[in-house]
């Protein structure tokens, strides 16, 4: 992996590890303790937003800021609310009514720590503190992004197919629908609120969103098979989950190997995507490659 002239070489894991430390210190400051009212809440808030994870969206934010020469912290609040937003996705798609998931991140659920309805109900403060975040950047596009990224034309609509294709034989379009609007939305919307509060100019933004788009197929790709090929140890999940329901997933309908390919020749076109944008990409593009890596 290369990094273009005039950047300072960095390994992809020192870069994530800096933008989590950032990241984690400025949600410590912006979310409430756990002994303000209500406790219970205010605990089950903290138990999911603080048990590990890589803050690839916060991550992918920051790079595309410094990409495009953003300047300042204004990031930070782009970053938070993007954390908070998946955060909340995450204890919600794990309900008893959704996934029914026991264990993310290498720990109980939510809802099998705090209750249902407590899990319900901190999944719902994350996003209204999200909303609440980036509206002081002032930047009302950063908004309209990130509504749209969650919405019924986002991940809502991709978690509802998802649930409906359950257990049923599904196509290709079927679950290229599922995961460009249920993950490859939230990460594309990452690069683009990056870009959108350093200022870059249109043609910019939209590369990035491409760019986006496709690392975040990806990912949920290499996800699919990670299901099938790690442990629950490793995964910090339950291994094999998507198999037991019968979710509509790539390896369920191409095959292990193609779904590899697939992952990669996303990587590469994203890339090239990348390199006709006159910006410094290199941090992006070690990024996706680290995506990628996961299963190679």
């Amino acid at each position: 992996m290369s990094v273009p002239k005039n950047q300072i070489a960095i390994t992809v894991e020192d870069y994530l590890k800096q933008a989590s430390l950032r990241v984690n210190a400025a949600l410590e400051r912006h979310l409430p303790s756990e002994t303000e009212a209500p406790a219970d809440l205010h605990r089950a808030v903290r138990y999911s937003t603080f048990a590990g994870g890589k803050r690839l969206r916060p991550a992918l934010a920051m790079a595309s800021f410094e990409a495009c020469h953003g300047i300042g912290d204004s990031v930070l609040l782009a970053a938070c609310a993007l954390e908070m937003t998946h955060t909340f996705s995450l204890i919600h798609d794990d309900l008893p009514s959704m996934d029914n998931d026991d264990f993310r991140r290498g720990r109980p659920t939510n809802h099998k720590v705090f209750g249902e309805a407590i899990a319900i109900l901190a999944g719902d403060s994350l996003l209204v503190y999200a909303f609440e975040l980036l509206a002081k950047s002032g930047r009302p596009e950063c908004i309209a992004t990130l509504a749209r990224a969650l919405g019924t034309k986002g991940m809502l609509g991709g978690q509802v197919v998802d649930i409906q294709s359950e257990g049923k034989k599904v196509g290709l379009e079927t679950v290229n629908y599922i995961h460009n609007h249920k993950t490859a939305a939230l990460i594309e919307a990452s690069l683009v609120m990056g870009a959108q509060l350093a200022g870059a100019d249109e043609e910019v933004i939209a590369g990035l969103g491409a760019f986006g788009n496709r690392i975040g197929l990806a990912f949920q790709i290499v996800d699919d098979v990670l299901d099938l090929e790690q442990t629950t140890e490793a995964l910090g999940k339950d291994a094999g989950s998507d198999l037991a329901k019968g979710k509509a997933t790539y390896p369920a309908v191409v095959g292990i190997a193609a779904s590899k390919d697939m992952a990669r020749q996303l990587i590469d076109e994203a890339k090239l995507e990348l390199r006709k944008l006159p910006i410094q990409g290199g941090t992006l593009e070690l990024i996706a490659d680290y995506i990628i890596t996961r299963v190679h």
